[in-house]
C-alpha cells in the first residue's frame, strides 16, 4: 500500500463512509463517480451493470457529458465487444485495462472502439468488477485519451471497488422508520438474513425472534447476554464503528463476523451508521456441508463442486484460491470445467443453476444449542486486492 500516500487514504476512507451513509444505488454510484474521478481521473468515469439474460448494458451514472450520453447508445448495442465486460462476467476480478486483456490492433478491429471510443477520443480503459452478491455484473470504468493508467490507479481502484460492493449490498437496508418490528419484519425477506437493530453507538434496539434464536444456539457459552447482545458481538460492533470513523477504511473495508457452531457458521455483517441514523446487524447461517451434498447433485468432481459452492457465496477466484488454499489458475480450471458442464456462459449463470439446485430441498434452520467452537473474523478480500494489481 505504500503506493498511496496520506491524502489518498483519507480521500478512500471518506468516499468510503459515504457510500456506506447513502440511501439508494442511484446515491452510492453517483458519489463513487465523484469519487473516482477525484482520486483516479481520466476523461470519463460511469458505473453500470450487465444484464446476464439480456446481455443489456445499464448506466447507473457517468460524467462524460452531452456526447458521451449521445453515443450510449452504441455502447449499449456493441457492449459485448468489450474485453472487460467478458473478462468480469467469468472472474470478477481485480482492475484491469483493455490492453492488459486485447492487443490495441485487435481492439481497434471491434465496432464498438470506432462507433464510440473513437468518436470520443478514448484509447484506453480501466475497469474492476464489484465482488457483490447481485446476479448481473456491476463494475466501475476509468476512461483517458491515452494509455497511462498506473499501478497506483489499478490499485486505488482495487480498493475502492470492495467498498462499492459492500455498500451497493446494504443500499436498501437503512435504519427502519417507525416501528423497528414491522421494518424488520418487511426487511428480512429483501436482505435475506436476520436482522438486529442498533443506535449508533451500537446499543440493542431490535432483535427479531429469528435472529434471537440463532445468537442463543451460537453463543451459548455467553449466555445470560448483557444488554441483549453476547459480549463477543458487543466488542465487534465498537471495534467496526471506530474503524467507520476513522481512515482504516482506505486500507480494508467492513470486517464481517464468523463464528462456527459444528458444521455450520453464523455470518454477521455490520451496515452503515452516520448521524442519527441506526447500525443493522445481518445475521446468516451458512451450513456447507448441507449445501455441498446438494451440488453434488450436478455431477461435477468434488473440488469443482467446492468451487462452484463458493461462486455461489459470490467469492472472486482469488478468494475462492485462498479458501481452497489452492492457485488462482487452478480455480479458473475448474470454473471453465463447471461451465462446459452446466452449459452455461459465465459464472452468474452457473451461480444461478446451483442455487435452483440447493433450494429444491430448503435451508435448515432449527439449529440446537452447543458450544462455540470457532469465532473468528472473515478475511478481507481486501488483503488479496491490497498486494497490487498482478500478484497472487
Amino acid at each position: 500500500m505504500d503506493l498511496l500516500s496520506r491524502t489518498d487514504h483519507r480521500k478512500i476512507a471518506a468516499l468510503a463512509r459515504d457510500m456506506y451513509s447513502s440511501g439508494s444505488v442511484k446515491a452510492i454510484s453517483e458519489r463513487l463517480v465523484q469519487g473516482l474521478d477525484d482520486l483516479i481521473g481520466g476523461t470519463s468515469v460511469l458505473v453500470g451493470g450487465n444484464q446476464a439474460k439480456t446481455k443489456a448494458l445499464q448506466i447507473m451514472a457517468e460524467n462524460g457529458g452531452s456526447e458521451f450520453r449521445r453515443l450510449l447508445h452504441e455502447a449499449t448495442t456493441f457492449s459485448h465487444e468489450h474485453p472487460g465486460i467478458r473478462y468480469h462476467y467469468v472472474h470478477r476480478g481485480r482492475a484491469v485495462t483493455v490492453s492488459d486483456l486485447l492487443p490495441l490492433r485487435q481492439w481497434k478491429k471491434t465496432r464498438l472502439y470506432n462507433e464510440f471510443f473513437v468518436e470520443l477520443g478514448m484509447q484506453e480503459q480501466l475497469g474492476g468488477s464489484f465482488p457483490s452478491a447481485f446476479p448481473d455484473l456491476m463494475g466501475a470504468i476509468v476512461s483517458r485519451t491515452r494509455r497511462t493508467f498506473t499501478r497506483r490507479d489499478r490499485l486505488l481502484l482495487d480498493v475502492v471497488r470492495f467498498h462499492a460492493s459492500e455498500a451497493f449490498q446494504t443500499a436498501q437496508w437503512k435504519a427502519p422508520n417507525g416501528s423497528a418490528a414491522l421494518a424488520v419484519d418487511a426487511l428480512e425477506p429483501v436482505a435475506g438474513a436476520s436482522v438486529v437493530v442498533l443506535d449508533s453507538t451500537g446499543e440493542l434496539q431490535f432483535c427479531s425472534e429469528r435472529a434471537q434464536g440463532w445468537l442463543q444456539s451460537f453463543f451459548a457459552e455467553e449466555r445470560p447476554f448483557q444488554g441483549g447482545l453476547p459480549l463477543t458481538i458487543h466488542r465487534w460492533v465498537r471495534q467496526e464503528l471506530a474503524a467507520f470513523q476513522s481512515d482504516a477504511l482506505s486500507v480494508r473495508p467492513p470486517q464481517p463476523l464468523a463464528i462456527r457452531h459444528g458444521e455450520k457458521r453464523l455470518c454477521l455483517r455490520l451496515s452503515n451508521a452516520r448521524g442519527g441514523l441506526a447500525c443493522l446487524v445481518f445475521l446468516r447461517v451458512e451450513d456447507p456441508v448441507g449445501e455441498l451434498a446438494k451440488l453434488r447433485a450436478l455431477g461435477l468432481g468434488p473440488r469443482a463442486t467446492e468451487v462452484l459452492y463458493w461462486v455461489m457465496q459470490g467469492k472472486t477466484n482469488e478468494e475462492i484460491a485462498i479458501i481452497l488454499q489452492v492457485s488462482p489458475r487452478t480455480v479458473e480450471k475448474h470454473l471453465e470445467h463447471i461451465l462446459v458442464q452446466l452449459g452455461v456462459e459465465n459464472r452468474t449463470a452457473a451461480a444461478l443453476a446451483a442455487a435452483a439446485v440447493s433450494s429444491r430441498s430448503g435451508r435448515p434452520d432449527d439449529l440446537r444449542d452447543g458450544h462455540i467452537i470457532e469465532a473468528s473474523r472473515a478475511q478481507s478480500p481486501l488483503v488479496t486486492a491490497s498486494l497490487g494489481p498482478h500478484s497472487t
